[in-house]
């Protein structure tokens, strides 16, 4: 087949000029992505954080709104961090269906948490010393905002995922689900036989009347410790906190409803409870608030309409080892006749695994799944960015960027930023194009995605990762470093082709950030989470 040639953008805020060279420059804007799907933006009009009160939403519109279409010039066209007053939720959600989980709570002994570590807070030349009691917070100064101070809380053991819970825009606080072990290493063995493989959930809340963090809840199960959780992108149903999934570490994943807290230690009992025969689930991802996928560590990759079955409608073996991250591509299926279809279920799973593959899979025909890449190294992360639609994955090389769906170059990868270990996490948000990410050596950076999926959609210079923190061990004990200059990306040269900058460094595996997560409610969308193996978590407002 000859070449094609692809219309340009004609967006109407493209006015700045530009070089344009290769067609990795052409099209995938915001608002064409929008139009083509049918999806109507929702602009944020009022975000009262740190204040309590709830966030006010302007009336949907489309693209071509002149009332959204200045924000998306504003983050084309420049790389810093988000603010305020540039929200705007770009989310497909299909249609919602009624279904329970019912759970019950018991008592249950408590669990022995390890001793508090000392830590040392760096920034601006400044520095605080303090030893976090487990399950206690502290309250610091950010060194990004005057206005908005960070919350470090302490677990109490090895963070393995934590989720912000979806509220109601009447509620003013925000609830933090956390997966967590009693100890600071994962591997650590348990004298008391009562909980075997000593893990919990636990429930921290903000709150503005108190303006600071503290543990509402602690949960623990027959089936282990919570590996992974993720919140049924619902509202709460009454008395409770909402849904959410979580995989265990026996290969179980329980349909959880959440008590808004507990009495002391409580068990956990669920009536759902969701089995891949002949192995155990790992991975989790909701396509919707009845649609769950979840990755194997066989390789198999099973989803569940829950309102239909607790019987999976589908499931193959993907991946030749475990699925470490799925994803759903959350747009609106296309008809033959080229229309959006919004009142369908989303289709199509992305999914990497510790082979080192990535694979794009339709629900529809799994025994058939396209595989985009490997490599010799395994891949630990996914995530679905509403703003560029793609998909966001650690390379595998301590870089990440985004797999294009575009037809000239399906399938390619446009590298976003690096880290100077391996990515072990990321997160994106539906009101800001901005990706989180984790990684082995204790930092946490924000990249632009818009402003560096693409080549020349900024200035040579202006595209650039700001390191929110990063957490290092000394020969005293931890040190909480903050305060970084950003790190510029370069465009690379059209007859030179390097990678990142190779950095020789050294680091504990406790100093690892093993989970992100921006909170999902309109009026906290800039609200960040950050949990380290070490079983400290930072909360941040992510403002420029």
């Amino acid at each position: 087949m000859g070449r094609v040639k692809r219309e340009a953008s004609d967006e109407p805020y493209e006015d700045a000029p530009r070089r344009v060279r290769g067609k990795a420059k052409q099209g995938g804007d915001t608002s064409t992505l929008l139009r083509q799907h049918g999806i109507l933006a929702t602009r944020v009009q009022a975000t009262p954080w740190p204040e309590p009160g709830p966030a006010s939403m302007a009336a949907p519109c489309d693209a071509d709104d002149p009332t959204v279409l200045p924000t998306l010039k504003a983050y084309a066209s420049q790389s810093h961090l988000p603010h305020r007053a540039q929200l705007i939720d770009v989310a497909w959600r299909p249609p919602s269906t009624e279904w329970s989980a019912p759970t019950t709570a018991v008592a249950a002994p408590p669990c022995a948490p390890d001793a508090m570590v000392p830590v040392t807070f760096q920034a601006a030349g400044a520095s605080v010393q303090l030893s976090l009691q487990p399950y206690t917070s502290v309250t610091l100064p950010d060194s990004a905002s005057a206005t908005h101070p960070c919350h470090v809380l302490d677990a109490g053991g090895h963070i393995y995922d934590l989720a912000w819970a979806p509220q109601a825009e009447a509620q003013d606080s925000e609830h933090l689900l956390v997966a967590c072990s009693n100890h600071r290493e994962p591997n650590a063995r348990v004298a008391d036989t009562s909980h075997p493989d000593d893990g919990e959930l636990q429930c921290w809340v903000w709150d503005p009347a108190t303006a600071h963090v503290q543990c509402q809840g602690r949960w623990v199960c027959d089936a282990g410790a919570p590996l992974q959780v993720a919140w049924r992108p619902a509202l709460p149903p009454p008395g409770s906190l909402g849904l959410a999934a979580v995989a265990w570490s026996d290969g179980t994943v329980h349909l959880l409803e959440v008590p808004l807290q507990s009495d002391g230690v409580e068990r956990l009992v669920a009536e759902r409870v969701l089995r891949v025969p002949g192995t155990a689930c790992y991975s989790l991802a909701w396509g919707g608030d009845a649609r769950l996928a979840v990755g194997c560590t066989n390789g198999t990759v099973a989803v569940w309409d829950l309102d239909v079955s607790d019987t999976p409608v589908c499931m193959a073996p993907v991946h030749d080892t475990t699925v470490s991250a799925v994803s759903w591509q959350m747009l609106p299926p296309i008809s033959v006749d080229g229309e959006p279809q919004p009142e369908t279920r989303p289709h199509l799973l992305f999914s990497v695994g510790w082979d080192g593959c990535e694979h794009i899979t339709d629900v529809a025909d799994m025994v058939a799944p396209l595989r985009h890449t490997h490599s010799r190294e395994p891949r630990y992360a996914a995530a679905w960015l509403p703003w560029s639609g793609s998909w966001a994955v650690d390379l595998g090389d301590h870089q990440f960027g985004t797999v294009s769906l575009r037809t000239h170059d399906m399938g390619r990868h446009h590298a976003l930023g690096f880290h100077h270990a391996r990515v072990l996490c990321m997160a994106a948000s539906a009101y800001h194009p901005f990706l989180a990410t984790g990684s082995a050596e204790g930092s946490v950076k924000l990249t632009s995605v818009l402003a560096m999926a693409k080549r020349k959609t900024a200035e040579e210079g202006s595209r650039f990762m700001h390191k929110l923190f990063r957490l290092a061990r000394t020969d005293s004990g931890f040190v909480w470093y903050q305060g970084f200059y950003p790190e510029g990306v370069l465009p690379r040269a059209a007859t030179r082709k390097s990678g990142p900058p190779v950095v020789l460094d050294r680091w504990d595996p406790q100093v690892a950030v093993t989970s992100v997560a921006w909170s999902p409610n309109a009026g906290r969308a800039l609200l960040l989470a950050s949990g380290t193996a070490l079983g400290l978590v930072h909360i941040a407002w992510a403002e420029g």
